[in-house]
């Protein structure tokens, strides 16, 4: 009788062993394959934050744009122009493509704003720049922003152009309120804005240049000498043209 229980405990033990062995198994294959989903997963979104770093920009950075723009500002299609008062493209880029758009019918269509690459503190640009968001204060962007490329073609170099006198001279001449401009100009009210805006651009798109052209945070690209680029001063039908694309497909 000994030797039966014996053996039917051998059996039981091989019985209950054979069945963690299965069961351990079939664990282990589960936990492997969810583990190869997440590596892969992981892998995914790598690859895509990647991507995205290259190729577009935070929604939420734009929105906090705090420039005046022309358009319909409740449009969900907005068109950033990254630009730099020293920048000669720049220049030809205002005064031949973006002041035509502007008399166009996609600007009811659109909202567009201006932003700057202010590369330091020792940029001869930041002056002007600091002066056009004080401008803004005062609802006279735009006109400031046309009047300081009129100061560059008035002048040999932007250090000349730019300088303080000027700066404050332009602000007089466009009857804005000289206390509060100057207030604002003198406490470099928007100097670190304006430096941290152009360090995000840096750090998040590969070869920037000036100008450039964002659709909803996304540079324009065009296939120039071989590879993607982004384009600087795009004539006004190439443009247009751009624009007419990117608000049929979205």
């Amino acid at each position: 009788m000994f030797n039966t229980m014996k053996s039917n405990l051998k059996k039981l033990f091989a019985i209950v062993f054979t069945v963690l062995l299965v069961l351990g198994f079939f664990i282990y294959k589960i936990i492997s394959s969810k583990t190869k989903v997440q590596d892969k997963n992981n892998q995914g979104n790598t690859q895509e934050e990647v991507s995205t770093k290259q190729n577009i920009l935070d929604d939420n950075f734009y929105s906090n744009i705090i420039l005046d723009g022309k358009g319909d500002i409740k449009s969900e299609k907005y068109v950033t122009i990254l630009s730099d008062y020293s920048c000669p493209w720049s220049l030809k880029f205002y005064n031949e493509t973006i002041t035509d758009f502007l008399k166009g019918q996609n600007i009811q269509k659109v909202w567009l704003q201006y932003d700057f690459l202010v590369l330091d503190e020792k940029s001869s640009s930041l002056l002007p720049t600091e002066g056009a968001y004080c401008a803004n204060e005062q609802e006279k962007f735009w006109e400031f922003h046309k009047g300081v490329f009129g100061l560059k073609e008035r002048y040999d170099s932007t250090e000349e152009a730019f300088t303080k006198a000027n700066i404050y001279q332009l602000a007089t001449d466009l009857k804005i309120n000289n206390e509060q401009f100057n207030k604002c100009m003198d406490t470099h009210k928007y100097q670190q804005l304006i430096l941290m805006r152009a360090e995000y651009y840096l750090d998040n798109i590969d070869k920037l240049g000036v100008p450039a052209t964002f659709l909803n945070g996304k540079p324009v690209r065009l296939f120039i000498e071989g590879e993607n680029q982004i384009v600087g001063a795009i004539d006004i039908v190439t443009f247009t043209q751009k624009i007419t694309e990117w608000l049929k497909a979205n």
